[in-house]
C-alpha cells in the first residue's frame, strides 16, 4: 500500500469558489503537498483562466509556515520573467491556501520527454526550450534567488514544447552558499550538494542549479538520466569519473554535446561553465544526436516492452578505462575558473535565510500577504530560518521523487542500481578534516572515491588561503 500523502487527504476542489470569484475547474494534477486546478474569473468582463493549486493551511508561526511564506515572496519577487510562471496572489480560509498562477496547458517538461517524445531528434526546438530555461535560472540568479529543485516536473511548457516556465520555488533560497546538503532531487544534485564525498563546508547553490541543468539536458536530447546519484557508489557516475567520455560511448550525444556536458559536469564547481556561455554555446552545437548510436539504440527499444517502467532507466557503464582518464579529468577540474560574473563564494554572512534589515525584521521582499507587504519579526523567525533547511515547503518535499527516464532511447542495462530508500536517505557528510596535507593524485589508484577527497580537500585550501 502506497504512502498517504497531504494530497490525499484533501476534498475534491472542483466547483469551489474562492474569493468569491474564481471557480475551479478540472483537475490539472496533484502532488504530495497540494493538488492543482483549473480555475476560471467569473467576475472578469471576459473569460480569464488561472492554475489555482491548493494547499493545506499550515499552523500560524510554525516553521511550514514560514517556509510556506519564503516560497511565495520569492515566486513572486521573480514573476517578472516570461519564462517563468507568474505568481498572482494567495488566499487563506481556515483550512487551506489557494495560490493563483498562470495557466500553462501543456503539461510539464517531464511528460513532454517521457511521453509525447516532443524532443527526439529535434535539434531547434531543444535549443529553443532549453535557452528559454537557462534565461529563466538566469534571471532568478540575477536576483539573488536560487531554485535547488530544477528537474522537469518543475518546468511547465505549452503543448508544441516551444513556451518553457520554470515552477515551483518551494525548496528556493537566496543564500549564495548553503549547508543543507542532500536538497532536492537526487537525479539532479551536484556531488557537492549531496556532500557526502565532496564536502567543503558549504556548497554553492548557484553552481548546483548548473549541474541541474545538465542533467536537463541529458534528458531532453537521450530520455536517459546520466545516472542516479552523483557518488561513487553510483555504477554510472563511477565509470563517467573514470572515463570522462563516458556519456559519449552510451549514450547517442553528439561530440558538441559532451563537449559541453564535461563542462557543466565538472567535479569543481569554480570550473562550470557559466549561465551567459552556456546559452551561447547551446546556439553554437550543431547537432545534439549521434544518429549512428541513435539507430542501435531504436533498435534495442523496438524489442523491449513498451509498458516497461522507465524511471529506472539509466546508462549502463562499460569497463572501466583506467586511472590516466581520471586523473587526467579530475586534474583538469583544477585548472583556472572560468571568466564570467559568476564566483563560488565560499564564505558569506547569510547562510539559508534573507538578509536582517536594520530594524531587526527578516526582510521577506515582493511577499504579498491579504494584508499587503509584510516582514516577519526575527524572534518569531529565528529558529525556523536560521538553519540548514530541511522542512517541507508545503509544495515541494526536500528530496523529491526523482526524474526522468524516458524509453525512447534505451541502453539495455547490464547492472542494476537499486533506488536509495526513503528510510537509508543520504546518510551523513563524509568527514574531510581541512588538516590532512594534500599530495599529488597517485596515477595508479583506481578508487574514484580518493580523487574525489582529493578534490575537496583541495578546495578546503583554496578556501582557507583565501581567508588569510
Amino acid at each position: 500500500m502506497g504512502r498517504i500523502t497531504q494530497s490525499d487527504l484533501m476534498p475534491n476542489f472542483s466547483g469551489f469558489t474562492v474569493n468569491g470569484r474564481l471557480r475551479l475547474l478540472d483537475s490539472l494534477g496533484s502532488g504530495a503537498y497540494g493538488k492543482v486546478y483549473r480555475a476560471i474569473d467569473c467576475v472578469s468582463f471576459r473569460p480569464k483562466f488561472y492554475a489555482v493549486k491548493c494547499l493545506q493551511r499550515p499552523e500560524p508561526g510554525s516553521r511550514t509556515d514560514l517556509l510556506q511564506q519564503r516560497e511565495f515572496s520569492l515566486h513572486k519577487l521573480v514573476s517578472g520573467h516570461p519564462n517563468i510562471v507568474t505568481f498572482h496572489r494567495f488566499f487563506r480560509d481556515t483550512r487551506f491556501v489557494y495560490v493563483v498562477l498562470d495557466l500553462v496547458t501543456g503539461g510539464d517538461l517531464f511528460a513532454a520527454i517521457t511521453e509525447r517524445h516532443i524532443f527526439l531528434d529535434n535539434v531547434p526546438l531543444i535549443k529553443t526550450a532549453f535557452v528559454q530555461l537557462i534565461d529563466a535560472v538566469q534571471y532568478c540568479h540575477d536576483l539573488g534567488v536560487f531554485h535547488r529543485d530544477i528537474k522537469p516536473e518543475n518546468v511547465l511548457c505549452s503543448a508544441d514544447g516551444t513556451e518553457i516556465r520554470l515552477a515551483d520555488f518551494g525548496l528556493s533560497i537566496q543564500s549564495p552558499v548553503c549547508q543543507d546538503f542532500g536538497c532536492g532531487s537526487s537525479y539532479y544534485m551536484s556531488p557537492e550538494c549531496i556532500g557526502r564525498e565532496f564536502n567543503i563546508g558549504k556548497y554553492s547553490t548557484r553552481h548546483n542549479d548548473i549541474w541541474a541543468l545538465g542533467v536537463i539536458l541529458t534528458n531532453m536530447i537521450t530520455g536517459r538520466n546520466p545516472w542516479r546519484y552523483a557518488t561513487t557508489e553510483d555504477d554510472c557516475f563511477s565509470a563517467y569519473l573514470h572515463d570522462h567520455n563516458f556519456l559519449r560511448k552510451v549514450l547517442p550525444i553528439s561530440e558538441g554535446v559532451n563537449a559541453l556536458l564535461k563542462r557543466i559536469f565538472t567535479i569543481n564547481p569554480l570550473c562550470r561553465i557559466p549561465l551567459s556561455r552556456l546559452r551561447r554555446e547551446i546556439f553554437e552545437v550543431e547537432t545534439f544526436f549521434d544518429h549512428i548510436s541513435s539507430c542501435k539504440s531504436a533498435n534495442a527499444a523496438g524489442q523491449r516492452d513498451s509498458s516497461a517502467a522507465i524511471r529506472n532507466e539509466h546508462p549502463v557503464p562499460s569497463k572501466a578505462s583506467g586511472s590516466d582518464a581520471t586523473t587526467a579529468f579530475l586534474e583538469s577540474s583544477f585548472q583556472s575558473p572560468e571568466n564570467s560574473d559568476e564566483q563560488y563564494v565560499f564564505a558569506s554572512p547569510v547562510v539559508d535565510h534573507p538578509p536582517l534589515n536594520t530594524e531587526g525584521s527578516i526582510r521577506v521582499p515582493g511577499f504579498i500577504s491579504s494584508d499587503g507587504l509584510v516582514n516577519l519579526n526575527v524572534d518569531e523567525a529565528a529558529d525556523a530560518l536560521s538553519g540548514p533547511f530541511s522542512g517541507n515547503s508545503g509544495s515541494s518535499a526536500p528530496d523529491s521523487s526523482g526524474p526522468i527516464t524516458p524509453d525512447t532511447h534505451p541502453v539495455e542495462p547490464a547492472v542494476e542500481v537499486p533506488d536509495i530508500s526513503e528510510e537509508e536517505g543520504l546518510g551523513q557528510p563524509a568527514d574531510l578534516h581541512s588538516n590532512i596535507l594534500l599530495s599529488k593524485v597517485n596515477p595508479k589508484s583506481k578508487k574514484p572515491k580518493a580523487f574525489l577527497r582529493s578534490a575537496a580537500q583541495r578546495l578546503k585550501l583554496l578556501h582557507a588561503a583565501s581567508d588569510t
